[in-house]
C-alpha cells in the first residue's frame, strides 16, 4: 500500500541510533518519517521498498557524519533523490560542506550537531519549506556567445571568475549572496575600471541562471545575462590560487563557521 511521508531519512547503519533520534524529534513534531529499520517489514524487498519510499516522500534528509559521508549507499539514495527531483537536505554532524560528494553539495545543508541546532532544524522542517535550490559551484556557459564562468560557493557565499569567450583567460569576478534561487552580486574587470552588480535567479531545475547587470555608476541602462550550467570541472585558466583572495568571504559563508568561531571564543 502507498504511503506519504513528509520526510525519508537516509542513513548509515553505523549512524543508526542518531538517524533514529532524529526522527523521534521529527515525528513529535507532526512530520511522518520513513526510516528504514522500522519502515521496511520481514519479507519485503528493500531495494524497491527504498526506491517506492523516496518516490512517495516530499523530501529527503541525508544524514552525513564521518562515518556516512563516503557511504556508497547514502550516495545512490542521494541520486534517487536527486533523478526523482526531491528536495535534498544534507543535515551535517561534524562534516565540512566541501567534504560533501556530488550531488549533495548542490544544496543547502544544516547544521545538526548541537540540541540547538537540532531544535531549529525540527522547527525549520515543520514551519516552511527549507530552500535547497542547487548551488552555482561549477561551470556554466553562455549559449548565444559561449562566455565561460566558474563559480565556487560555500553556503550561501559565491565567488565567481569569468572569461568573455576567449576560453584562455580570467577577465572578471563575480561576488555575492545565492538565496531563494536568487543570486545578487558585484562583479569587476580585472583589468579594467569597470564595475557594477547584477542579479540572476536560478532555474528550479538548477542547470539554468538568467538576469541583468548594470555598472555601478549608472543603473538604469541593464543588460541581460544567461548561462547553462555545463560541467563541475574547473578551467584551465583558472587555479586553486585564484581564490585566495576571497577566502575569508567564502569561509564566512559556511554553515559550520559560527560554531568554530563559538567554541574558539569558548576557549580562549
Amino acid at each position: 500500500m502507498s504511503q506519504h511521508y513528509r520526510v525519508f531519512m537516509s542513513y548509515s547503519h553505523r549512524d543508526a541510533g542518531i538517524a533514529r533520534s532524529l526522527v523521534e524529534r521529527l515525528e513529535t513534531a507532526g512530520l511522518k518519517c520513513f526510516l528504514s529499520e522500522k519502515d521496511v517489514s520481514a519479507g519485503d524487498l528493500w531495494e524497491d521498498r527504498i526506491r517506492d519510499a523516496i518516490r512517495e516522500s516530499d523530501r529527503v534528509v541525508l544524514l552525513v557524519t564521518p562515518r556516512s559521508k563516503n557511504s556508497a549507499w547514502v550516495a545512490a539514495e542521494a541520486g534517487a533523490a536527486w533523478a526523482l527531483e526531491k528536495t535534498l537536505i544534507a543535515a551535517l554532524m561534524f562534516v565540512e560542506p566541501h567534504e560533501l560528494i556530488e550531488p549533495i553539495k548542490r544544496y543547502q545543508a544544516r547544521l545538526v550537531e548541537s540540541q540547538d541546532q537540532v531544535d531549529a532544524f525540527v522547527s525549520e522542517l515543520t514551519t516552511r519549506t527549507i530552500v535547497t535550490a542547487r548551488t552555482l559551484a561549477g561551470q556554466w556557459v553562455d549559449p548565444d556567445d559561449e562566455d565561460t564562468v566558474f563559480f565556487r560557493q560555500v553556503g550561501l557565499h559565491v565567488v565567481g571568475y569569468y572569461d568573455y569567450g576567449s576560453k584562455r583567460k580570467k577577465v572578471g569576478e563575480y561576488k555575492g549572496i545565492l538565496t531563494d534561487r536568487v543570486f545578487d552580486y558585484a562583479w569587476r574587470w580585472l583589468d579594467h575600471d569597470l564595475a557594477g552588480r547584477g542579479r540572476m535567479t536560478l532555474s528550479e531545475d538548477g542547470e539554468q541562471l538568467s538576469g541583468r547587470w548594470w555598472y555601478e555608476e549608472d543603473k538604469h541602462v541593464t543588460e541581460p545575462v544567461q548561462y547553462r550550467r555545463v560541467s563541475d570541472a574547473m578551467p584551465s585558466w583558472l587555479r586553486e590560487r585564484d581564490f585566495m583572495a576571497h577566502e575569508a568571504f567564502l569561509g564566512a559563508g559556511s554553515p559550520n563557521a559560527a560554531h568554530r568561531q563559538k567554541r574558539h571564543r569558548e576557549s580562549s
